[in-house]
This record gives structure tokens, sequence and C-alpha cells, in this order.
């Protein structure tokens, strides 16, 4: 574990007593003893040193000091991913990488071709909370993301400002422009949609682009959908990190 998430309920205390599940990991799988200290983060992308001040039989007392890191990505422009359910658990392979790479909100959606649906899996949104905080834990990244229960593909064009430069990534080409075009500017917010195995009905794709989202086209492959969640955010954020870098090669 390279670092331990906060409780959602911390409030930047400087000692706070953990029990339940915390309590057994860092007690007893990890094995830790008092004095030992790690890293931290909160749920807000906050870093913090911390230290186990005292170990008991069923929990143990942390202090707690904030720590400035260069791996923080609060400067960078914040990242959503609006991810139509796939069948079975492929989400949890898409939640676990998207969180790896840093993205700040992911919002399920229900669209036509959804073999899943919100009411098939009671537990699913714990499920995922719960492998997205792990995936923080391991990679060191400083953001856990929000995950947005199902909602209907339908209501995003009732939402569409909310979602700052929008995208809805397509396996065929259906409008002219590169992403770096789509790209273009210093956006504070992107938000990338990708479809379900089958891709996004005609009429969702008209919904979307009369909502305000901008069609971005994923290549000649007919992608996996979980692998066409990773290579869509992947394309945006080396664009987003790199562009000054490009220019200025561009210009020599």
């Amino acid at each position: 574990m390279k670092q331990f998430v906060l409780p959602k309920w911390y409030a930047g205390q400087a000692r706070i007593s953990l029990s339940g599940d915390d309590y057994l990991h860092l007690a007893r799988v990890l094995r830790l003893r008092e004095g030992t200290e790690l890293p931290a983060v909160d749920v807000r992308g906050v870093r913090y040193t911390m230290t186990l001040a005292q170990i008991s039989r069923s929990g143990c007392d942390v202090e707690l000091a904030p720590a400035v890191s260069p791996r923080d990505i609060s400067s960078f422009p914040s990242l959503t991913l609006l991810q139509c359910l796939p069948k079975g658990r492929k989400i949890d392979l898409i939640i676990r990488q998207a969180t790896e790479a840093g993205v700040s909100r992911i919002a399920l959606i229900e669209s036509e071709r959804s073999i899943a649906r919100a009411s098939e899996d009671e537990n699913r949104m714990e499920r995922l909370l719960k492998i997205a905080r792990e995936a923080v834990q391991q990679s060191g990244i400083a953001r856990l993301p929000l995950i947005d229960a199902p909602r209907p593909l339908a209501s995003l064009g009732d939402t569409a400002g909310q979602w700052g430069t929008a995208l809805v990534f397509h396996e065929q080409r259906v409008a002219d422009g590169t992403l770096h075009d789509l790209l273009a500017g210093r956006p504070e917010r992107v938000s990338i949609l990708i479809g379900p195995e089958g891709g996004l009905a005609p009429s969702e794709i008209d919904l979307l682009t009369g909502a305000g989202f901008r069609a971005a086209h994923l290549g000649g492959a007919v992608l996996r959908v979980e692998t066409a969640a990773i290579y869509a955010i992947a394309a945006v954020q080396t664009i987003l990190r790199e562009r000054d870098a490009w220019r200025a090669a561009q210009k020599r």
C-alpha cells in the first residue's frame, strides 16, 4: 500500500481514531507498529503524513500532519468519465483503471444498448467505491473520484452545462476535427462519454451533440468497452499535459 485513504468524515483533525476495516488493515493485515509513518490522503486529494500513535485490540489512534507532494494533481483540469454500463463485472476494471489514471468523477449511464441495468446489482455502488479506494491506496494517486449512481443517458441533455468540455467517443467518425482541436484552449473541466457494448444508438448521438457534446473518433479498431475507456482517458490526458511542450517543439 503506497498510501492510506482517510475516511470520508475526516475534516482535518490532528488526531483521529480508526476502527473496523481500516484498523484491521493497518494493524492486522499490514502489521504496522506504533510509531510507523506512512502517507495518507483525504477524499479532497489533500496529502498528510500519518503516524500510528496508539494501537489497541479494537482500534488505533493516528496523528496527521499536512504534507506537500509534487504528485498532487489539483491544478490539472478536472476529468470526468461518463461510462455507459457494460455487462458483468467489466465496470469493476473500468473503475479501477480510471481511478489510477486520476479522473475526478465517474458517472454511470444507462443507455439504450446497455445490457446491465442499475436494478440488477444492489451492491454495485458499495463495491465500486471500495474498488476506487483500493486503487487510490495502491497507486498513490491524489484523488479519490466521486462515483455517481446510474442515470439515464437522456438526462444528460438537461445537464450538459455541468460537464465542461464534453466529448463523446465513437467508433466511427461522425464529425470532422481532431482531438487536439476539441481540446483547444485551457479547459478547466473535461468530460468523456464511452458507450456500452454495441455502441451508442444514432438517436443518442443526436441527443448528445444537440446538448453540446462534441464527437471524437477512437480510430479504426473496434475496442472493447473497458479498453475504450482507458484509451480515451489516456489520449485526453496526454494532450492536456503535453500540449505546451508540443507547441514549443512545432516552433523550432
